[in-house]
């Protein structure tokens, strides 16, 4: 697609080098990853693309422990053919990213120019339930910091580069699972959910529920998780979860649906995410 507003193509071979061309938080100047964004919805003030591609690390690496550290300049292909990552959480990275757009968009579209855009996302609601944390560079410096801070305090509105993604390991009792609904397969979704479950034997650990495209890019119930951990895991207790989720979640309005049908939706969801992830957990 042609870009005629574009007039400058720079290449750095550093991180430091990157960083001076976007320190002055000029509008100008747009960092390109893997491009899929910018190739559809390049803002007409942007006249020069810094391409980070070459500095980025797109290696994705699984410790001892079950953490795994995922370079900004990995493709979501490579997230999601990745063994690692498939076996994370039962499988719920897989089962979300191929929904992601089609094919042909995984294979170029980089997990760092995918987080740092802020915008909706079916990737969002997952990685937040996996508390995931990023890493951003900053004139010489690198931070690591939650990934639901980084979105909610606004830190990808302010020149940075975000140089990977890290999942922490999991206990063995640990169960994820993902849905949406949309118009269409490769429609962006109405809504979508995640919901992860982490138990020792009858007691359950942490409970996490996070709902997208509300319209907002995320948010958790948490009443929904208070209730959960303290009244377990049977079907009264999913359903009562999941009708707080609907009254906690806040939704809103949009050309794909109404605030009401938005939540009606979250309790749909919410139910189908916890009934998977308890049977993921059984043995």
């Amino acid at each position: 697609m042609s870009r005629p507003s574009v007039t400058e193509y720079r290449r750095p071979v550093s991180l430091d080098e990157a960083w001076r061309h976007i320190a002055d938080g000029d509008p100008a100047v747009r960092l390109l990853s893997g491009g899929s964004d910018l190739a559809i919805s390049a803002p007409p003030e942007v006249t020069t693309l810094v391409d980070i591609g070459g500095v980025l690390d797109a290696d994705i690496e699984a410790d001892d422990e079950g953490s795994v550290q995922i370079g900004a300049g990995a493709t979501l292909t490579a997230i999601l053919e990745h063994p690692d990552l498939s076996s994370h959480a039962r499988g719920v990275i897989p089962e979300m990213m191929v929904h992601v757009g089609n094919p042909l968009l995984r294979n170029f579209a980089t997990i760092g120019g995918h987080l740092a855009r802020g915008r909706l996302s079916d990737v969002v609601p997952v990685l937040i339930a996996l508390d995931a944390e990023v890493m951003l560079y900053r004139d010489g410096s690198t931070a690591r910091m939650a990934l639901s801070d980084y979105l909610t305090d606004h830190h990808n509105d302010t020149p940075h580069i975000l140089t990977g993604v890290r999942l922490s390991g999991l206990p063995d009792r640990s169960a994820a699972a993902f849905h949406r609904i949309s118009r269409t397969a490769f429609d962006f979704p109405i809504l979508n959910a995640c919901c992860r479950i982490d138990a020792s034997g009858d007691r359950i650990d942490q409970i996490r529920i996070v709902c997208g495209a509300t319209p907002q890019v995320f948010e958790r119930a948490r009443q929904a998780e208070a209730s959960l951990a303290s009244g377990g895991l049977s079907t009264d207790s999913i359903r009562e979860a999941s009708r707080l989720a609907r009254g906690e979640i806040q939704t809103g309005s949009g050309w794909v649906a109404t605030a009401e049908y938005r939540s009606h939706l979250v309790e749909v969801l919410v139910t189908r995410c916890l009934e998977t992830a308890v049977e993921r957990l059984s043995p």
